[in-house]
């Protein structure tokens, strides 16, 4: 009995504390406050891509503030990796008067030898369908002659009738013969043009400039390299670059961007830029390898710490102010690393003012503001 009377009051006792657990008014927090508001926040979003920093916080001791200025620069925009592709030879012994050029490829020193009999073809049949013209007109004009002299004759009655239409049929057979062979030779020469186009293209395809290779010196070289797609637009002709070849240490060669492929290569999606190198000395030879710093030009660049700069998402942000505590949250393109700061080729202007060191420390916020469609935005 008094076995019972302990497991009837062990579950008295358990019935009584989860009665209590469940029937018990919350806790309040203490100091009888509610828990902070976002309004309260030490960083909150205030407006479209904006946010505030409430200055008496911790993270705002965090942060440092900097202008952006412009400065003048000869770094490269960015750096590939090229190789001597075409050098005109000086030539020796009995042919030193003749220059000669030499490929890094026999596939391209195939396709300029098949291009540069393609053009003696297009000037020889050229030639030819002009000669053939004029001797169709020759022929034809006296066959004319002969049938009128001899329209004379018949009328006279010195010759027959039959002789007569002898020769104006000769002067239809002449005309028609004529035709065909005019027709036959600019035939010709439509096909050593359209064989001349396509050896061009395929010389441009594997990144020489036809139009170049009749025009460059002995003193230069053509160099080409490959750009990423994603960075085309920073490449033009005219672009100044430096070159250090591997096999020569220690000594820059100077040039500058002459040609872009005007395709993209399919497999690797690049483009191919060509170079004209300054080689005075005659050292570099087909085939030889360099790092090129493209776009030495002297320029104005606006520079900010890479602190400053936050990635989120596909796009890089900084953040720029617009009043004592409030900053706005602003997508810029970025370009080369020097050292520790970054080119900024768009999205911000010389006076701005951007947080740079701690800025990483308000990504959460800045990847919550620029997931928010702004008013009017529609979103995939």
């Amino acid at each position: 009995m008094w076995g019972v009377a302990q497991i009837i009051l062990a579950l008295a006792v358990t019935c009584g504390v989860l009665a209590w657990l469940l029937l018990a008014p919350p806790a309040s927090p203490p100091g009888g406050t509610d828990a902070p508001s976002a309004a309260n926040e030490a960083v909150s979003l205030v407006g479209s891509r904006s946010i505030r920093i409430d200055p008496s916080s911790p993270i705002s001791q965090k942060l440092d503030v900097l202008t952006v200025k412009a400065t003048t620069i000869t770094d490269p925009v960015m750096t590939v990796t090229g190789t001597v592709a075409a050098s005109l030879r000086p030539g020796v012994g009995k042919d030193k008067d003749k220059d000669s050029w030499q490929f890094n490829s026999p596939e391209v020193l195939t396709a300029y030898t098949d291009w540069q009999k393609a053009i003696l073809d297009i000037t020889f049949t050229e030639t030819q369908a002009m000669r053939i013209r004029e001797l169709a007109v020759t022929r034809n004009s006296a066959q004319t002659e002969v049938v009128e002299r001899l329209r004379k004759l018949v009328s006279a009655g010195t010759d027959s009738l039959k002789d007569l239409r002898v020769e104006e049929t000769n002067k239809l057979q002449y005309k028609i013969q004529g035709d065909k062979d005019v027709y036959e030779a600019d035939t010709a020469v439509r096909n050593a043009r359209k064989t001349e186009a396509a050896l061009a293209r395929q010389l441009q395809q594997a990144g020489l400039d036809p139009g170049l290779i009749t025009t460059t010196t002995s003193e230069v070289d053509l160099v080409m390299a490959e750009v990423p797609e994603g960075k085309l637009t920073r490449v033009m002709i005219g672009q100044g670059c430096q070159a250090q070849f591997f096999g020569i240490p220690g000594q820059i060669f100077s040039g500058k961007v002459v040609s872009l492929s005007p395709v993209v290569t399919k497999d690797r999606r690049t483009l191919r830029v060509l170079f004209i190198i300054n080689d005075p000395k005659d050292q570099l030879r087909p085939g030889m390898f360099a790092e090129i710093g493209l776009g030495t030009d002297a320029r104005q660049v606006l520079r900010v710490s890479a602190d400053s700069v936050v990635h989120a998402d596909r796009a890089d942000y900084v953040l720029i102010g617009t009043g004592p505590d409030e900053w706005r949250i602003t997508e810029v393109q970025i370009g080369e690393l020097f050292g520790s700061e970054l080119e900024i080729l768009s999205g911000v202007k010389a006076g701005d003012r951007v947080i740079g060191k701690g800025a990483v420390l308000l990504k959460p916020v800045i990847v919550r503001a620029v997931r928010t469609p702004v008013q009017g935005e529609v979103r995939p």
